[in-house]
C-alpha cells in the first residue's frame, strides 16, 4: 500500500455564496494557475504554507497541498488544490480551484494572481486554464469546432503569445492538416491545443499565460467571460447570424476550388459538424 503524500486542511470560511453552484445553474468552472516560485528570495515549502494561509482565508473549500505528487483525494474536483506541475521545473507549481461558478472563477482570479506577484513570477513556460462544462451531460454533444471558429474570429486564440511546447494555436496547426493529421500531432510534445474538448460537454482553454501573465488580471477576465458568453451561444445555437454567415463563406470556397480539392475540403467541413 503506497502513503498518501497529501495534506488536507479543512475549510473556516462558510459564507462564500458567490462560489456555489446552485439548482438554477446551467454550468459549472474550473481555472488553474502555473507559477514558480522564486526561490531565489524564498524557501519553496515555507512558501507554500504561507499561500495556503491565505488562501484559507477566500475559499469555503478544503485545501490539499502535496508537493510530491498530485492529490489523489476522491473529491479533489470540489476543493483548492496545491501541487506540482509536471511540464514546470521543481520550483514550479499549480494552484487548481474547485469547481465553482463565472463569478467563483474571478473571484479566485483577484485573489490568487496577487499572490504569484509577491512570491513567485511567471514565464513563458507557464499557464492559466480555463475549464467550461454543463451541469447536466446527458445529451450534450458540444460543437467544439464552431466554438474554435468563433474564438478564432474574435482574436481569443492568438491573443497572447504562442508558447512553445507548451501551448500552440489549435487554428494553426487545423488550419495545416487534415483532422486525422492533427489528433497525431496532438499526441506529441509540445504540441498541446490551447483549447480542447475535453468531453462532449467541457470545453478546456489553455490560450492565456506566458510572461507577467499574471499581471493581466482584467484581460484575463475580460476573455473568460468572451469564452462564457461563445459557449453558451453555440450550445444553444443563440447566435444564428455567425453560423449563415460561416456555412455561407464555406459554401463559397467549396464552389470555387476544383472537382478533387472540393471533395476533400467538403468531407472537412462536414466532419467538423458545420454543414451536411
Amino acid at each position: 500500500m503506497i502513503l498518501s503524500t497529501t495534506k488536507r486542511y479543512k475549510a473556516v470560511n462558510n459564507n462564500l455564496d458567490t462560489l456555489k453552484i446552485n439548482k438554477d445553474d446551467l454550468y459549472q468552472f474550473g481555472c488553474e494557475f502555473e507559477f514558480y516560485i522564486d526561490t531565489a528570495k524564498y524557501n519553496l515549502q515555507e512558501v507554500v504554507e504561507e499561500i495556503k494561509n491565505k488562501i484559507i482565508e477566500f475559499t469555503d473549500a478544503d485545501i490539499l497541498v502535496d508537493l510530491a505528487s498530485l492529490p489523489t483525494d476522491a473529491d479533489k474536483n470540489h476543493c483548492v488544490q496545491i501541487k506540482p506541475d509536471q511540464s514546470l521545473d521543481d520550483n514550479g507549481i499549480e494552484i487548481s480551484i474547485p469547481i465553482t461558478t463565472q463569478n467563483g472563477v474571478k473571484h479566485y482570479i483577484n485573489k490568487i494572481l496577487p499572490l504569484i506577484e509577491e512570491y513567485g513570477y511567471t514565464n513563458e513556460d507557464t499557464g492559466l486554464h480555463f475549464h467550461i462544462s454543463t451541469l447536466k451531460q446527458n445529451g450534450v454533444n458540444f460543437n467544439f469546432y464552431l466554438y474554435m471558429l468563433m474564438c478564432h474570429d474574435t482574436n481569443l486564440l492568438s491573443s497572447w503569445l504562442p508558447r512553445s511546447g507548451y501551448s500552440q494555436n489549435v487554428m494553426d496547426i487545423l488550419s495545416k492538416n487534415t483532422k486525422a493529421k492533427s489528433r497525431e500531432i496532438k499526441s506529441k510534445k509540445g504540441t498541446i491545443w490551447n483549447l480542447e474538448k475535453i468531453d462532449s460537454n467541457h470545453i478546456e482553454i489553455k490560450a492565456i499565460g506566458g510572461v507577467d501573465y499574471h499581471k493581466e488580471a482584467d484581460k484575463i477576465m475580460n476573455e473568460f467571460d468572451m469564452y462564457v458568453k461563445y459557449f453558451d451561444d453555440i450550445l444553444n445555437d443563440t447566435n444564428s447570424q455567425y453560423r449563415k454567415a460561416l456555412i455561407n463563406e464555406h459554401k463559397q470556397l467549396i464552389q470555387s476550388i476544383d472537382k478533387s480539392t472540393k471533395e476533400e475540403f467538403s468531407k472537412a467541413v462536414s466532419e467538423a459538424g458545420l454543414i451536411n
